[in-house]
């Protein structure tokens, strides 16, 4: 018997990533620029089970100056990455709308 997975984001594992978001957003923003693959490998964790059905790396960017964060996405032209990384921005909660924007590119 065959099993075939769906292509779909895991909305659950969406709101988890931005609950963590929330609750470390003062690490996220002391340790950006001075321990930054922390960050990188923290964020990484916590990402890739909301896009499970992409098997390569996923690529984003975090910068933090001003008092204004950007999270930049990277969805390589992939319609099911653009798409779902769309979600993703909608389900940003509106706390981190404030100083954070989430920027999905090629």
């Amino acid at each position: 018997m065959f099993s075939f997975k769906k292509k779909e984001m895991n909305t659950t594992a969406a709101k988890q990533f931005w609950k963590w978001f929330v609750e470390n957003e003062q690490w996220i923003i002391d340790n950006i620029h001075t321990n930054g693959m922390d960050v990188v490998w923290a964020v990484d964790a916590r990402i890739k089970p909301v896009f499970p059905y992409f098997k390569k790396e996923l690529e984003f960017e975090l910068g933090y100056n001003n008092g204004v964060g950007e999270f930049f996405f990277f969805h390589f032209g992939n319609r099911k990455l653009i798409s779902d990384a769309q979600k993703l921005k909608e389900l940003m909660p509106e706390s981190l709308r404030r100083n954070w924007m989430f920027l999905a590119e090629k």
